[in-house]
């Protein structure tokens, strides 16, 4: 497998090079990525007697055969070369289009569609001339297609976040603003009902670590903590969130190294309020 031009045989969008016959296999999704990472797996064999080139574009869509979960827009172009009789398995960058539905796993099947929303392509090419497969790009995502205030988009790297809302305000010709610094407009404003955890996790060599709060339905909720080229090692690393905002029974908080989740807490915050309740029940009574 490769991902350049190849001088041998044509190339052929991913849907065509399936209903011609040239290849064989399945879409499916990601259960080791997140949906705004590389949520979407190619099994690819070549069925032909000559090569096959292979083209995905940005914009281009992947579409889950089970509607209650996400549609998936590709923001990172391809070109598979695949020999005579070859197999390849890839994974595929892309976001959410669909806020709303549950994220894919390896269960989910797709279908392949090409795209044909200008403001979507723009966007994918976008977020893949400037590498922001984040959380940001994400939300950026999102408030296009749900029309939504992107003023609310948050972001770690603080460039990344203000290109990404200059780059929405000239795709949508609506008003970039700057946002007063709390909880839901800032990254890094500090929780006013705080409550957390922590992640303890050994890496060989260096690599970019991030920790993402995601609801029951595996959506992203917020990061919460995204650090580049952290040293190989043992590292403890804390994270919280605001209860006050973040309302939902169940989390769940991901650790993400190099685009794959390395580990996964559960946050029973339903159970532990009832807890708290029977406890304090308890108190009242005995007293």
């Amino acid at each position: 497998m490769v991902f350049h031009h190849s001088v041998l045989g044509v190339s052929i969008k991913l849907n065509d090079a399936f209903n011609n016959k040239k290849i064989v296999g399945e879409i499916r999704g990601n259960s080791a990525s997140t949906h705004y990472l590389e949520p979407i797996i190619l099994d690819l064999t070549n069925s032909s007697n000559e090569f096959v080139n292979i083209t995905i574009d940005n914009g281009d869509l992947f579409i889950p055969i089970d509607d209650t979960k996400q549609k998936i827009i590709v923001t990172s172009p391809q070109i598979i070369t695949l020999q005579p009789k070859q197999r390849s398995i890839l994974k595929i960058k892309g976001m959410c289009i669909q806020r709303n539905n549950a994220a894919g796993n390896n269960d989910t099947k797709y279908i392949f569609k090409t795209g044909d929303n200008e403001k979507l392509k723009n966007i994918a090419v976008f977020i893949n001339e400037k590498k922001y497969q984040s959380t940001a790009a994400q939300q950026a995502v999102w408030c296009l297609v749900d029309n939504v205030d992107f003023n609310t988009i948050i972001a770690a790297d603080s460039s990344e976040e203000n290109n990404l809302k200059r780059f929405m305000a000239k795709l949508t010709g609506k008003t970039y603003a700057v946002q007063a610094k709390d909880y839901t407009t800032s990254y890094y404003a500090p929780p006013r009902e705080k409550v957390g955890g922590m992640f303890e996790y050994t890496i060989p060599i260096d690599k970019d670590v991030q920790i993402a709060m995601f609801n029951k339905d595996g959506i992203l909720v917020r990061e919460l903590f995204n650090q580049k080229k952290v040293v190989a090692g043992t590292h403890k690393i804390n994270f919280e969130y605001d209860s006050s905002v973040y309302t939902d029974d169940v989390y769940y908080f991901k650790l993400i190294v190099n685009n794959n989740i390395f580990l996964s807490q559960k946050w029973d915050a339903g159970a532990m309020r009832e807890k708290f309740k029977k406890n304090m029940q308890k108190r009242i009574n005995e007293n």
